[in-house]
């Protein structure tokens, strides 16, 4: 399998780090990962595009040669795959769990940081628009909120005692938050707490360039 990636991007950070997290789990899942220049546009070369239509980034090139173009779907089909480590739990309820901190870390985070982001200074070169960056910037302390009430108990990961996919994605939106100077309060102390532990993390550590 390939994956094809760009460093800081959040959606293909998030894939990364979760097969981090696998590997250092002792799971070997054995993907060549391949860098596609956001910066030099390759991601709208026609090669590119016949991978994905949408001209995006991660993609997941299976060994049949066909390909998987959505940053959750590729990390769910892995999981079906490699299912230990567990990284979205073993039972109905904590899967539900964690697929619900997931979806909060990637829809109240991750989005409106890369809103803000792109709204303001692009790296892709987009014209600033003042307005989103504004409505973005009041929407994101909800979230931000909820996870760090959700952490106030003392867990070492978002969803517990280990690591899973909600701390893949939530990673990948804080490291783009800190590339895009994009402040993320430190009044959110059990965040922050977070944060600062799994940036130490080995797997971190192999996949976070900011």
């Amino acid at each position: 399998m390939k994956l094809y990636y760009f460093p800081i991007a959040p959606n293909p950070t998030k894939v990364a780090l979760y097969l981090a997290e696998k590997n250092e789990g002792g799971e070997n899942i054995e993907v060549e990962e391949v860098r596609v220049s956001l910066g030099a546009q390759e991601q709208k070369s026609t090669e590119h595009v016949a991978r994905n239509p949408f001209a995006k980034l991660p993609v997941l090139e299976l060994d049949d040669g066909t390909h998987l173009i959505e940053s959750l779907a590729i990390i769910e089909y892995l999981e079906e795959c490699h299912p230990d480590p567990p990284m979205i739990g073993r039972e109905p309820l904590e899967r539900a769990r964690v697929r619900e901190l997931e979806r909060i870390a990637e829809l109240g985070v991750l989005y409106p940081v890369a809103y803000i982001i792109h709204a303001t200074n692009s790296p892709l070169g987009l014209p600033p628009v003042p307005e989103i960056a504004a409505c973005f910037r009041d929407v994101l302390p909800m979230a931000l909120r909820v996870l760090d009430q959700r952490m106030a108990d003392g867990r070492p990961f978002v969803a517990g005692e280990r690591p899973s996919i909600a701390d893949c994605t939530l990673q990948a939106a804080m490291q783009f938050a800190r590339f895009g100077k994009v402040e993320i309060e430190a009044s959110y102390e059990h965040l922050a707490r977070w944060d600062r532990a799994y940036r130490e993390r080995a797997p971190a550590k192999s996949v976070l360039v900011a």
